[in-house]
């Protein structure tokens, strides 16, 4: 029977799960190669739960566009210098086309573009493309929605929602038209598409981003003005169950603008809208639902004068710290921060693009890996990214790497048969007496090259030996 080692210290596997949850994310990775069951505590799901969860009870950090030109700005995920504090904020800095509408949950982004799907997870460096069936209506077009300040189309003007089943955990995505009676889902976890039914008396703004809140994806549909004001409905999606319902509404006593928002802040489903006071001061009201009565209250009012409003906006609420401050974003990318204990209105910027709040979420995508400090080639690049510059590429790195195994395998072999070389080459000297200075040059790097490479008195000796020899020939070194 084998004795155990005094001096060994076994950790149980519950502390060795604290202390994992205490590591930043650049050690995780080297973590998992320790053993077998570090790998299996960091692979585990409840272990990625209860980091996500931590990583949204702590600091509020934003996601923002890095707009690239991949012909002038290098290419990658997350640029080296990704991480910036401005105006008390930290942001990170995802490199893609700032003016294209995403999704995002959980840290995941979703980017919709053209017969293709890209999810993202910016905090592993790891992009997955997804090809979409066609769900084209031949009747809609850019004419038959307009532009507004509270639109944002995806690409076929369908409506589209980026969430995570609470269930089996797999992130989904979906895609809806207003006309047909008919959506389909996409299964992240597995790429592959479902079409499903969907009762007619379902219906959605194509316009408007959808909103994920535990396990449910949400849609706001304003329908059309009249005495009363107008008719909006909220229309919610199980991902687990894949069942669509009405959701409970809130009692708006002005009733609801079309600049309204539906979003996710701080784990709750809101609706967030400019409202006109009595002296004619815009207000943004933020209405928040408690899951799961569906049971909704007014949590913030925010005084908008010192903008000084004189046409129609739509914000955004991205984040809501401990302290109740929310920062939010409106239709012209200009970036805010609302203090309610001072009931101070901060402008932080004019031109940056948020996305999402940014999490370190360690859900793995089932694609290939890249270093941390490289990151992914960046979306505008796999858009624009031509056969001809796939076979170039390829064809360089395959240059690189012959190159390579000619220079080590190569200078083995000059090493090897240095003094035949040597030998050889002082004959052909003397036989032909000829000046040569580019050959010996040549030979005089080797000699050097050897001399380096050598760590022994014997091989020294020899080295010298034959630079002399060179030398009493009437060769100067």
């Amino acid at each position: 029977m084998e004795e155990e080692n005094p001096n060994s210290v076994y950790v149980k596997g519950d502390l060795l799960e604290e202390l994992f949850l205490r590591l930043p994310l650049k050690y995780l990775g080297i973590c998992k190669s320790v053993s077998k069951e570090w790998k299996l505590i960091l692979e585990s799901k409840s272990f990625m739960e209860r980091h996500l969860s931590i990583q949204k009870s702590g600091r509020k950090i934003l996601l923002a566009a890095h707009n690239c030109d991949c012909g002038v700005l290098p290419s990658r995920l997350l640029p080296e210098s990704s991480r910036r504090f401005q105006w008390g904020e930290e942001f990170v800095f995802l490199h893609c086309n700032a003016t294209r509408p995403s999704m995002s949950c959980d840290g995941l982004v979703c980017i919709p573009e053209g017969e293709w799907i890209n999810v993202l997870n910016p905090s592993m460096g790891q992009l997955r493309r997804f090809h979409c069936p066609s769900l084209l209506n031949p009747g809609q077009n850019s004419t038959t929605f307009p532009n507004e300040s509270w639109s944002s189309y995806f690409p076929g003007y369908c409506a589209m929602g980026f969430g995570r089943d609470s269930v089996s955990g797999s992130y989904k995505v979906v895609r809806m038209l207003d006309a047909p009676n008919y959506w389909d889902i996409l299964d992240v976890n597995t790429g592959q598409w479902r079409k499903l039914w969907k009762p007619r008396r379902f219906k959605v703004d194509v316009g408007r981003k959808s909103a994920s809140v535990n396990g449910s994806i949400y849609w706001l549909q304003i329908n059309r003005h009249n005495v009363n004001g107008s008719i909006y409905t909220i229309l919610g999606l199980d991902l687990d169950k894949l069942e669509f319902h009405d959701v409970q509404r809130p009692s708006l006593p002005k009733g609801i603008m079309f600049e309204a928002q539906i979003v996710n802040i701080g784990d709750c489903l809101a609706i967030a809208m400019p409202q006109s006071s009595a002296v004619q001061q815009y207000q943004l009201e933020i209405w928040s639902m408690h899951a799961p009565e569906e049971t909704w209250s007014k949590t913030h009012s925010i005084s908008l004068a010192s903008l000084g409003l004189v046409e129609s906006t739509s914000f955004t609420p991205v984040t809501l710290s401990k302290q109740g401050n929310v920062v939010f974003y409106d239709n012209k990318m200009r970036l805010f921060k609302y203090y309610p204990q001072t009931e101070q209105l901060q402008s932080l910027s004019q031109d940056i693009c948020v996305i999402s709040p940014y999490l370190e979420n360690l859900v793995p995508l089932q694609t290939q890996q890249v270093e941390f400090r490289t990151g992914i080639t960046c979306i505008r690049r796999c858009e624009t990214e031509t056969t001809t510059d796939v076979v170039m590429s390829q064809s360089t790195r395959v240059n690189e790497f012959l190159l390579e195994e000619f220079l080590n395998k190569g200078i083995d072999w000059l090493w090897k048969n240095k003094f035949k070389l040597g030998a050889i080459y002082l004959f052909v000297r003397l036989l032909y007496n000829c000046s040569g200075d580019t050959l010996f040059l040549a030979t005089k790097l080797i000699l050097l090259y050897c001399l380096v490479r050598s760590g022994s008195c014997c091989n020294i000796i020899k080295t010298l030996i034959m630079m002399k020899l060179s030398s009493i020939i009437g060769l100067s070194l």
